[in-house]
């Protein structure tokens, strides 16, 4: 199933560059006019701008050389130690949005890593819940606006901060209403943002390439982060229906 997905992506994104590099090609270089038709995207002028505030400029210049830095030369103990620190932070909202989608078991799981790791992972710096075969699952509560049909909305490049959708912009607040986020003045959730920010900087080291590479990396980004999303809210188990089915054999039925 994953790799029907991945087909039906390809062949879409493939279909996409083509047509960008077919109306690049018959354009004329001198008083063109561009128009952005995604309906997941309205603000595409906009957001293309941000893009290339923050990829061309602050990535280039701070983002990346700081991510290479901290994953060439912080030991990975340290890195880890870290991650889990500032993750386990999380657990308490994940346990309330789990239990609002009746994800019960789920909802265990985040109270009982909270109790294990903050006593005996020491604050959570080690992960020993997951060596009990508790693995992290850290659910938000955009994504149970998602399970309950609340659609993704606009997608938006926030200056500095990068990808998001509307429905995250309008939620992310509510998991900060639980212990022990609650109690976090400003500078102390700034530095856990950007602690959590750095790590996962540093893990999407090994994608640059994919990025630097595409014929479109706005694009590239925007739709694997929209893949993303939906991701999380099915838990992977992405819905299919007959058009996929469709797509995928008369695509199947071209190569042959």
């Amino acid at each position: 199933m994953k790799l029907k997905w991945m087909m039906i992506s390809l062949v879409v994104l493939a279909s996409h560059y083509a047509d960008a590099v077919e109306i690049a090609k018959e354009s004329e270089p001198s008083g063109v006019q561009i128009s952005y038709n995604d309906p997941n995207d309205p603000f595409e002028g906009f957001n293309r701008t941000m893009w290339d505030f923050n990829y061309l400029f602050l990535d280039r210049y701070l983002y990346r050389p700081v991510a290479h830095g901290y994953n060439d030369y912080v030991p990975s103990p340290i890195k880890s130690g870290l991650n889990n620190f500032v993750r386990n932070f999380d657990e308490p909202s994940s346990l309330v949005n789990n239990s609002l989608q009746g994800k019960w078991g789920w909802a265990a799981n985040a109270g009982g890593r909270f109790t294990i790791n903050t006593t005996l992972g020491l604050l959570g710096f080690i992960d020993v819940a997951d060596m009990m075969g508790m693995p992290r699952k850290n659910d938000e509560f955009n994504e149970v606006l998602g399970y309950y049909g609340v659609p993704n909305g606009p997608y938006f490049m926030a200056p500095f901060a990068g990808p998001y959708v509307t429905r995250e912009l309008a939620s992310d607040w509510v998991d900060g209403l639980y212990f022990p986020l609650s109690e976090f003045t400003l500078w102390q959730s700034v530095i856990k943002w950007g602690l959590k920010s750095l790590h996962a900087r540093a893990t999407a080291i090994d994608q640059e390439r994919l990025v630097d590479n595409a014929l479109d990396p706005y694009t590239f980004v925007k739709d694997a982060y929209l893949q993303h999303m939906d991701y999380k809210v099915y838990d992977g188990n992405l819905p299919t229906n007959d058009d996929d089915d469709a797509l995928l054999d008369e695509y199947m039925k071209e190569l042959d």
